[in-house]
């Protein structure tokens, strides 16, 4: 730099005390200035700017700085009004000095700084904006100003340059082909550093910029949230109230644009999404505010596409019904509406909204927060996410007929299924059920692992949880090769956890008996007990068996077989009656590791004379507590309304002679108590007539079905059986 390029004598009057000299020194730097300009000599300009901030506005004397920024604010005066391209290309090395001066330590230096920053902008105008960036640096690291002098001349000068800002984009909306000094790229990248920060006082700084922002450009920042949006979401945690509301009314205020803009730019959507999924996982109650919020947002794009998906169906139904000799590109025409046209294009060329793409690219991540939240701890979130992810299941119900599949979700739904809180897990199992439904073959690959994980599940799941797990079980079991499968897998799970094997057995093999084919959910039970336990442990056999006993007498979705074993004696057709004795042995072969199971089975199904002999089989064997309490329980049974037919048959004793048997002796077995007593008033309606009657044990003609004598050989040979293993299992206790 030329020494030279600024007199000293100017210089020297710039520097006087006098203000006659000061401004004579002005007036010959207008001068200079001047001659220069009009020579086009612009590296002469900056570097007469340069002299003066550095043998003015640099200097440690208050007046010099002072002085300084007068003579700065005289040259930009000049540019401005009489050389406005030099004056462009010098609004930085202008700007530059005062902007330094503004970290002085004096206080006076300092206002003065504004103050000349301020005269500058109404000055330059909107030119000031070509080195706006660095202003509002500047302005940021002075927002904690205290001086109240220094902090009403600050407020002014972003209430200039807000203006300004506004003026720029008005301008540029009017006449596009203007210079246009702000550049709203640059700045965006600037403001979403700033936006990291946790200074409370520059948060609202950021914020009042924001809204400018967002005013003067029509509401139409939309491409830009994937820029601010993070920062504006992170302020809703704020323990400023002030701060807390003017980013919850930011937030809001965005939130109106995505129904208009959503399908501008697939990218956008897709950084928005993951900047609310970000969210959505952050941990700390802080962030509470932050996370509804996301959920908002996130039923808001569900929503949209939700909307989007029902004018589509609507288009493909007006194409549907349209004239025959109409043709598309006609019945485009026709339409006027913009949404419906897009619709319309969907559906005959096969184009796809970015807001589509964005959802079903993003919908395994959009998942895996929303199930997870639908466990927090505040109720206001659980509601926010119980809503998104119903309408999350809408969406993929509407589109599951198009040709697109959500097996790309199957692992989070997998990881999800283990998750210790029972809303994920019980919203986990309503996904698994609603894709097994739709895309069970795809599903195949991966089906054992998903049985792995819903068996575990059940095993350590609540109630609530294990109809769910249920549904899910059931669905897999309707593909013939898992069935089997299935059922293994359940009973291996009650057989490790016998102390919970009661209760959940009788949930579950309930709920299966109620989604699949209960006869075929028996026959297989009682197989594979045979199968797998009759070896081992007939103790869990004898558990399992007493469930399925209690449900066979109790629950309507087993009234057909019931019905069957009601039939055994009374089947006309040859054919049925073959398979109705089929079914009675099968089911018989396995009740008979529980005593009372069996003695039920054979009373349900008339078996009486075959009961009759099992019963004075007891005097045979060791009856312990254990069997007695069983009887009891089998007495309460028989006064239930399914046993209504035994109950009646006692008036017909000449038919029935082994039934007045069966329960003489079962009253016998018993010890004087509550059953007891409720066998004997029941018995003491039958009259000595009948009773005499039984005494001659008059043989009636009926047909006989079953091989008593092997059936009664079996029972004992299982009775044996259990009763050794029984005792080796007390004996290894």
């Amino acid at each position: 730099m030329d020494d030279n390029v600024v007199p000293q004598q100017i210089i020297k009057l710039l520097q006087d005390k006098s203000q006659d000299k000061k401004q004579q020194g002005c007036q010959q730097l207008k001068s200079l200035v001047e001659s220069y300009a009009q020579s086009g000599k612009e590296l002469l300009i900056k570097q007469i700017i340069e002299t003066l901030k550095i043998k003015l506005t640099s200097q440690s004397q208050l007046q010099y700085k002072r002085q300084g920024m007068v003579a700065i604010q005289t040259v930009a005066e000049l540019l401005v009004k009489e050389f406005p391209q030099l004056a462009e290309k010098c609004v930085k090395d202008l700007t530059q000095p005062i902007l330094e001066c503004l970290n002085d330590k004096e206080d006076k230096a300092r206002q003065y700084a504004v103050e000349c920053l301020l005269q500058l902008t109404k000055i330059m105008k909107t030119m000031i904006l070509l080195n706006f960036n660095e202003i509002f640096d500047y302005q940021l690291g002075r927002s904690a100003e205290q001086e109240s002098s220094i902090v009403q001349a600050m407020f002014l000068l972003d209430q200039l340059l807000k203006s300004q800002v506004q003026t720029a984009v008005q301008e540029k909306f009017l006449d596009p082909g203007k210079q246009y000094y702000f550049n709203l790229n640059s700045f965006m990248n600037q403001l979403q550093n700033k936006l990291k920060t946790r200074v409370t006082y520059v948060r609202q700084f950021l914020l009042g910029w924001i809204k400018v922002l967002n005013q003067c450009h029509n509401n139409d920042l939309y491409i830009y949230f994937p820029m601010i949006l993070e920062g504006i979401f992170m302020m809703l945690g704020e323990s400023n109230k002030e701060v807390r509301n003017g980013a919850d009314l930011q937030a809001n205020e965005f939130l109106k644009q995505v129904e208009i803009k959503v399908n501008l730019d697939q990218r956008v959507n897709e950084q928005i999404i993951e900047i609310l999924l970000k969210i959505c996982q952050m941990k700390g109650n802080q962030n509470n505010y932050a996370k509804l919020n996301s959920l908002l947002w996130i039923f808001e794009y569900l929503r949209v596409f939700q909307q989007e998906l029902e004018e589509e169906q609507k288009c493909r139904l007006g194409l549907q019904h349209s004239p025959s000799h109409v043709k598309s590109d006609e019945y485009l025409r026709s339409n006027t509406s913009p949404i419906s046209k897009n619709q319309i294009q969907q559906y005959l060329g096969g184009f796809e909204s970015p807001l589509r793409k964005t959802i079903l690219n993003s919908l395994s991540q959009i998942l895996g927060p929303i199930l997870i939240l639908l466990s927090h701890e505040e109720e206001e979130i659980r509601k926010a996410a119980q809503k998104t992810n119903e309408l999350l299941l809408k969406v993929m119900d509407r589109i599951k007929n198009q040709s697109v599949e959500f097996i790309n979700i199957v692992p989070t739904i997998k990881e999800m299924l283990t998750d210790k809180k029972s809303n994920t897990a019980e919203s986990a199992l309503i996904w698994m059920k609603h894709l097994l439904e739709m895309y069970s073959e795809s599903l195949f690959p991966t089906i054992e692992d998903i049985l792995t994980k819903l068996i575990d599940k059940l095993a350590d799941s609540e109630s609530a949880i294990v109809q769910n797990i249920m549904d899910v079980l059931a669905n897999i079991s309707m593909h013939s090769q898992y069935f089997e499968m299935v059922i293994d897998k359940i009973l291996i799970m009650l057989h490790k956890n016998q102390e919970q094997s009661e209760k959940k057995g009788d949930q579950i093999f309930k709920k299966l008996c109620s989604l699949l084919n209960p006869q075929k959910v028996y026959f297989t039970i009682t197989a594979k007990l045979l199968e797998i336990y009759s070896e081992n442990d007939v103790i869990f056999i004898s558990n399992t068996v007493q469930i399925l006993t209690n449900l066979l007498i109790s629950e309507k979705e087993l009234q057909n077989l019931r019905n069957i074993l009601r039939n055994l004696k009374h089947e006309k057709d040859d054919k049925k009656k073959q398979q109705n004795q089929e079914i009675f042995e099968t089911l018989y072969r396995t009740f008979c590791y529980n005593s009372m199971s069996v003695i039920t089975l054979c009373l349900l199904s008339e078996e009486y004379e075959l009961a009759y002999k099992i019963i004075i089989s007891f005097s045979e064997v060791e009856v312990n507590e254990c069997i007695l309490s069983e009887i009891a329980q089998l007495i309460n049974v028989l006064e239930t309304p399914v046993f209504i037919f035994l109950r009646l048959q006692l008036l017909e004793y000449d038919s029935h002679p082994f039934l007045m048997k069966c329960l003489f002796g079962l009253m016998m077995l018993l010890p004087q108590g509550v059953a007891f007593n409720t066998l004997r008033q029941r018995l003491k309606n039958v009259s000595n007539t009948q009773i005499q009657s039984l005494q001659q044990d008059k043989k009636i003609e009926i047909e006989e079905f079953l091989d008593i004598q092997r059936l009664l050989s079996l029972f004992r040979d299982i009775r044996f059986q259990c009763i050794n293993q029984e005792s080796k299992q007390k004996d290894q206790h």
